[in-house]
């Protein structure tokens, strides 16, 4: 018996009338995308991916927002593209809960960025259940609060 693990990336083509070639941003529902234009990855200038029209002009495409995964693309100063409209306010708001280790320094800190960004993909999931998706940075929390205080126990209490 062979196992065969295929990781496809998944596209979803954003609307840019006049464009050259189609264009598609590449794992939208991850952390980290591309933009593809006919199948090839546009790379970054100063901030924007300039899009070659069929009229000889270029439009300017830009991502906006801070977390990531979670940007808009905008064209031309209009927004064509939502990274995470499809997640809801609460579990917007629940997905930061991992950032509170951050009281427990150094290593609260390091432990808090690792599951806050490993838990964005999850939340982004529709296909997890809601109450799933919602619970699942507060028990990355409470994992990594059991991790931080077993850590602090083990070099505290060895004296």
């Amino acid at each position: 018996m062979t196992l065969v693990i295929s990781h496809v990336m998944e596209t979803d083509a954003l609307n840019i009338p006049g464009a050259r070639k189609p264009v598609e941003v590449q794992n939208p529902r991850g952390i980290f995308y591309k933009i593809r234009m006919g199948g090839d990855v546009l790379k970054r200038q100063r901030g924007t991916w300039i899009i070659p029209l069929r009229n000889g002009t270029d439009a300017r495409l830009k991502a906006r927002g801070l977390v990531p995964g979670f940007q808009a693309l905008y064209l031309d100063g209009e927004k064509i593209y939502d990274m995470g409209g499809s997640v809801g306010r609460i579990e917007r708001i629940t997905m930061f809960a991992p950032i509170l280790l951050i009281f427990w320094p150094p290593a609260g800190l390091i432990l808090a960025l690792l599951l806050f960004f490993l838990g964005l993909p999850g939340v982004k999931n529709l296909q997890i259940p809601r109450p799933i998706r919602i619970a699942l940075p507060i028990v990355h929390l409470l994992a990594g609060a059991l991790i931080l205080y077993l850590l602090w126990k083990a070099t505290s209490g060895s004296n």
